[in-house]
């Protein structure tokens, strides 16, 4: 008993000072959280606040190499994004330009896909999600194009790729 005492002693300017790599999302309700890095820690409160505490083994050593709590953003989960807009109404780019809408996808494993797939083109995608009860609709954009002449090009390559149904929007003067 006297053992364990000492070692929760030891062990506390390290629970306290520890960090995970990453804060759990606001909805994360569990009592341990597992950061990106595979290190484990606990949920306290401090002052009422929550405050996540490195979870210590009986060695006294960090607990890591474990299952991260939450899945790693996906590819195109890191791509600049863009409000949802209204039916009928168009997209709010962050600057004027040509752009082009290239496809939806339900899942994001296949955004990630073609997310890849156009930045191996050397274009700038941008993202747009629609909140769905199964998850989201993810609209994938590249732009902005240029000119006209260098817009209607890239539709042409993004065509050639597979997306047949790819078109061209233009924000403000173009």
């Amino acid at each position: 008993m006297l053992r364990m005492i000492l070692l929760a002693l030891v062990a506390m300017p390290c629970v306290v000072s520890a960090d995970p790599a990453e804060l759990p999302p606001a909805d994360f309700a569990g009592a341990e959280f597992v950061d990106s890095t595979g290190c484990a820690y606990w949920r306290m409160t401090l002052d009422g606040a929550p405050v996540w505490a490195a979870r210590i083994g009986t060695d006294g050593a960090p607990v890591c190499g474990q299952q991260p709590s939450v899945a790693p953003p996906g590819l195109s989960d890191l791509l600049p994004a863009i409000p949802p807009n209204r039916k009928g109404e168009a997209p709010q780019f962050p600057q004027d330009g040509r752009y082009a809408q290239v496809a939806s996808f339900r899942t994001a494993k296949k955004a990630d896909e073609i997310t890849a797939l156009l930045q191996a083109q050397g274009l700038s995608v941008l993202r747009q999600d629609y909140p769905r009860r199964s998850g989201a609709l993810r609209v994938l954009y590249v732009g902005p194009l240029g000119d006209e002449d260098t817009a209607r090009d890239t539709l042409r390559s993004v065509r050639r790729l597979g997306f047949r149904d790819a078109f061209l929007r233009v924000q403000g003067d173009g």
